[in-house]
This record gives structure tokens, sequence and C-alpha cells, in this order.
């Protein structure tokens, strides 16, 4: 992103708190620093080259024979029981609203709101309701499932989440930012046996070609914050950018949308080596994983309702046991 130029107009205090504090308009950009880049991919491949024959095996059992590497999978470490047998997954209105409302914004940029929120969303339900109707699994059957109360109801939210998206967010002058809107990044390693893969749901970069880091990384959020767990998923984002196109950002950031706020964390070295770390802890248990079944590592937690194993698993029962022991009667979550 410029640091220079006109300034967007904001019209409002919150797009230009927004203007300030997070796109920092008109304020110096770090330097960018090549070697650090560089750092952070040996790191990796040091890293992934210490787990010799173990690493060849876990890819030639992976499918396309690789190991994917993402920000859900990095999840599923949480437990082996998870990561060998999640449930396949169920959409719900939650996610359904996230992801279309993710549409929403993506198909706003780029029509540089021409419409009003509810048009873009009628538009963004119509493509996806008709993308796979015949698969009963798929968004599309569950979409047109829904009753025409419900289908009124979740578009409002959408078109509700879009408004709020629009009213902190300015529109962006082109000639001063490029925006990839919900765009797959991918950084193979180890000769091409692991691949991280994650795909931000926006990085604004800046058309000037200089020595200063000026990529922003933003990942947007509908639901309930989970600060721990959207800064790590975050700074995944942040390393994957820095990989792929060996220029550092200035700033990633977490912006909930429904708040119309955002967590900002500014660039800095050891926060993408302790990502790296933990990048590398995370392919090695998916190589531990993929070759040793005695040895099972088991830990409870919310992620158990994630699991196959859920209603027959002792360490789920004790987690579930001492979830209700902590929080008070009527405060359980789903």
């Amino acid at each position: 992103m410029a640091a220079d130029g006109g300034m967007p107009a904001a019209g409002t205090e919150a797009r230009q708190r927004l203007l300030d504090e997070l796109l920092g308009w008109g304020v110096p950009r770090p330097a960018d620093d090549p070697d650090l880049v560089a750092e952070l991919r040996g790191q990796l491949e040091s890293g992934l080259a210490a787990l010799g024959e173990e690493l060849s095996a876990a890819a030639a059992g992976a499918r396309q024979g690789r190991l994917l590497v993402s920000k859900s999978g990095l999840d599923r470490l949480a437990c082996d029981g998870w990561q060998r047998e999640p449930k396949p997954y169920v959409h719900s209105w939650p996610n359904v609203r996230g992801t279309l409302a993710h549409l929403a914004v993506e198909q706003d940029w780029h029509e540089q709101r021409a419409d009003a929120p509810d048009a873009v969303v009628d538009r963004v339900w119509r493509a996806e309701a008709t993308r796979r109707p015949g698969d009963p699994s798929s968004m599309s059957r569950w979409l047109n499932d829904l009753s025409a109360d419900d289908a009124t109801q979740l578009r409002t939210q959408v078109a509700g989440l879009l408004g709020d998206f629009r009213e902190v967010w300015p529109l962006l002058p082109a000639h001063a930012v490029q925006a990839r809107v919900e765009r797959p990044v991918e950084v193979p390693l180890a000769g091409g046996r692991v691949v991280l893969r994650g795909v931000p749901d926006l990085v604004l970069l800046s058309p000037r070609r200089d020595d200063r880091a000026r990529t922003l990384v933003v990942d947007l959020k509908t639901g309930i914050p989970r600060p721990e767990h959207d800064r790590h998923e975050l700074r995944f984002y942040a390393l994957l950018v820095a990989l792929a196109w060996g220029r550092l950002p200035f700033r990633w950031a977490t912006f909930y949308v429904a708040e119309g706020r955002a967590e900002v964390e500014s660039l800095r070295a050891d926060t993408l080596r302790v990502t790296v770390r933990r990048v590398l802890d995370g392919i090695t248990q998916l190589v531990r994983v993929a070759g040793d079944t005695a040895d099972e590592r088991l830990r409870g937690g919310a992620w158990c309702r994630f699991c196959a194993r859920e209603d027959h698993c002792e360490v789920a029962a004790e987690a579930r046991r001492l979830r209700a022991v902590s929080q008070p009667i009527g405060m359980l979550g789903p």
C-alpha cells in the first residue's frame, strides 16, 4: 500500500480510524528485508530436511504425493484422534453466513459498491444456490433447503454484515492500492513434498516498487472472536505472503466485521520466526501421525465435537465433564 498520495475520503470517524490505525495511510513504511525472508524459508527447509525419510513416507502416502499444510490442518493437530478421524464437514448457519459475507465483500469490492448491500447479497446467493444443487453435501443444497422465512433472515444478516464492512472501510483509490481478495497462496517446500496453502481474505498492495514493505494482510471474521486462535491464523497468512512473494508485509490484522474493529500487528521479525517454529512443529506432528498409529496422543477440548470418535472417546467425555464443571449452568455453548 502506498504511504503517500491522496487520502481516501473518510466521511466518518470509524473510517478515519481505520485509515489511521489499520491502513496507516501516509505513514512511512518499514524497510523490506529480503535476508529475513530467505532466513524464514531456510529455517523451514532445514527443519523439514531433518525429518528425513519419515517426511518422504508421509508425503508419499498423502493425496497427490504431498503434505498439504493449511490453517485448518494445523488446528486439527490439537489431538491425534481429531487429525485421523475428523467428522465430515457439515454446513451450519454461522458458517454459511460467514461464507456468504466473505463472497459479498469480494464481489462488492470488485464492483466498487455499485449496488445496495441486499442487491449484492442477492447475486451472491443466486450464484451459490445454483452452483451444485444436485450435491447433497453442498452449500447449494443447504441454501435451497431453507424455508422462505429462514432464507430471508439469512439474507438480511449477510446484507447487514456487508453494510457493517462498508460503514468502516472507505473506498480505496485503485491507483494507490491493489487488492487481492480471496486469492489462494501456495508455498512449496522440501522439493514439493510439503505445500503450505492458505486463502487470505484481503491482501492490499502498493503499486510502488522500492525497498519498503508495502503489503497489508487482512483476515475478516464474522463470528465470535477467538483472539489467540485468530492471531495464529493471521500470522500463518502473513508468513505465506512473505514466502510466496519474497517481500515482507508491513502489517497484518484481523478485522471483526460485526464489531467494526481490527486487531493489528505490525511487522516484527520475531513474530514471523515464532510462526515458522509453529508450522514446523505442526508438520512434525503430521509426519508422526501419518507413520505411528500405536502411540496416539489424545487431548480433549472444544474441538472434540468435530471428531468422529467423540461419542466413544473417554478423553472427550472427560473434557465435556470438566467443561460442565467450569462453566455456570445456562452458560454452556453448543
